[in-house]
């Protein structure tokens, strides 16, 4: 186990490889990619669903029974493991054994390709095993990264007790009880602090936004030449509020912040019109304009939000933002005849801006008076609460208004007999075959009947969605289009989707 004095805590596939319930499984690596044995395994999971990517975080290494994978088209064995290597997971083992083929070539060399270590399991064993063996030594491992976090987060508080805030001594703790290279930078780019040695290369990297009085004050950056983050992140998330009170006899708002964090106060707290209104004036900000309120969300500490409110202010909108129980919530004020265009574009850079990040966010409707900003932040958060925006995604309450609209039905039992008259035929051969035609339907009614745009939407080949389609309609006995009951239709697939994921947790939430 590589828990090792430089403040590493991980497990190798190279120790998995070696552990006594996977060498039961007469493990054979059939890929050839770089590093595979130093890959981090964050988690072992099991399935032989074949569309399980979107549910991975990154770092797994996911165990497959290979009957259903194996019997696929070759195209769709490729498409498979396109989509596993994209989510970055440790590696693909897939049980060969008892079985009348071996793993094809095609499939070696699209793992090769894709950087995605490809392992055969020639011998049955049994995968609860593997998966408890193994992620009972990540949870061990996590444990005592806990440790340590807690011990140098009490020496930080002991230090600021007993001696003052003194920044340089804080961080060479910190760097000290990591292992990593430490820096502390203003919110304007000026240079707080710096300590440790400087990491070059390859390593990990955790970057947490120091908050006082609702502002950004400052942001922490640690490094490490460990591969593996968790002990950064989990160190990034503790240390931010410890360092806040550091921070918090140096920083001082301008009265503009303080007009404008009193005024998302009041907003997200659901303040008086009164109230609102003399606040909104003391923001500057003109009587009898229209608003959008906006929330953005991370699991992880690379999220920079900083970058988020300058490139939305960028759009020429007059954005107030204000941070709030971890999150960045973005009040929009805009002119009553353009709401609707100015919104649009506000979604545009919003999704431009946290793409590829660990970032995501929803936006609520436009409300005609600012007064009622906080319509629109609770239909932002109840999108959000939805669980449907993934890391680097911008959802619009308004494309979701179907489902808060099932959502408010107080009894569901009453639409439950139109899902199972509507979609029944596709939700039962979903159970039965492990795929997801279900959310293939979905995704292809929101997006307007769009064969195209669902495919990419979903990330598989035009031809695939058509197949799906196809299906589909075989289930349903016809084309939906031509039936006369789209909405209905549609509105029960959202109702079904709903029920079956009722509230996916937001991204990181599982520690899995």
């Amino acid at each position: 186990m590589s828990h090792i004095d430089d403040g590493t805590f991980m497990i190798t596939l190279a120790e998995v490889l070696a552990s006594d319930a996977m060498s039961a499984a007469d493990p054979m690596l059939r890929s050839n990619v770089p590093g595979t044995l130093r890959r981090v395994v964050r988690w072992v999971h099991s399935s032989e669903v074949l569309e399980i990517a979107p549910l991975l975080r990154g770092g797994e290494l996911l165990l497959s029974g290979g009957e259903a994978l194996l019997a696929l088209p070759p195209q769709e064995q490729e498409e498979y493991v396109r989509s596993l290597a994209a989510r970055n997971i440790a590696a693909l083992a897939v049980q060969t054994a008892d079985q009348a083929i071996t793993l094809p070539e095609r499939l070696i060399a699209a793992a090769n390709e894709n950087g995605l270590p490809l392992i055969d399991l020639r011998a049955v064993a049994p995968f609860v095993d593997i998966a408890e063996t193994v992620n009972r030594l990540v949870v061990n491992e996590q444990a005592d990264a806990h440790l340590v976090v807690d011990d140098v987060s009490r020496r930080i508080a002991r230090q600021i007790t007993d001696r003052g805030p003194h920044l340089p001594t804080i961080l060479d703790m910190v760097a000290g009880a990591l292992a990593a290279e430490v820096s502390l930078t203003a919110a304007d780019g000026l240079h707080l602090g710096h300590s440790g040695a400087a990491v070059e290369g390859e390593g990990s990297k955790a970057v947490a936004g120091i908050v006082v009085g609702g502002q950004l004050a400052a942001q922490l950056t640690l490094r490490s030449t460990s591969p593996d983050p968790f002990l950064l992140e989990l160190a990034a998330d503790r240390l931010s509020s410890i360092l806040a009170l550091a921070l918090a006899q140096a920083f001082r708002p301008t009265p503009a912040q303080i007009a404008d964090a009193r005024l998302l106060e009041a907003v997200i707290e659901g303040g008086g019109a009164r109230t609102i209104q003399t606040l909104w004036l003391q923001a500057g900000l003109q009587p009898g304009q229209a608003a959008v309120m906006a929330v953005f969300h991370t699991s992880g500490r690379e999220a920079n939000f900083s970058a988020v409110e300058r490139a939305l202010q960028a759009g020429g909108t007059n954005a107030k933002s204000h941070l709030w129980d971890g999150e960045l919530a973005v009040l929009f004020a805009l002119p009553r005849d353009n709401a609707r265009k100015a919104r649009e574009e506000l979604l545009r850079i919003a999704r431009d801006t946290v793409r590829g990040t660990d970032a995501c966010a929803a936006f609520g409707p436009t409300v005609a008076d600012g007064l009622r900003a906080h319509e629109s932040y609770v239909e932002a958060q109840a999108t959000l609460a939805l669980g449907l925006p993934e890391a680097g995604e911008v959802s619009d309450a308004m494309k979701f208004l179907t489902r808060r609209i099932l959502g408010a039905v107080p009894d569901p039992g009453f639409l439950e007999v139109y899902v199972r008259s509507s979609v029944g035929e596709v939700l039962a051969w979903d159970r039965k075959h492990g795929t997801a035609l279900l959310a293939s339907l979905l995704c292809w009614l929101d997006s307007g009947c769009n064969t195209t745009a669902s495919a990419l939407t979903l990330n598989i080949e035009r031809q695939t969605m058509h197949k799906r389609l196809n299906k589909i309609e075989d289930l349903l006995g016809g084309d939906p289009r031509t039936s006369g009951n789209l909405l209905e239709l549609h509105i029960a697939a959202s109702l079904a989707a709903a029920t079956r994921n009722p509230r996916r947790a937001r991204p990181g939430a599982n520690p899995g």
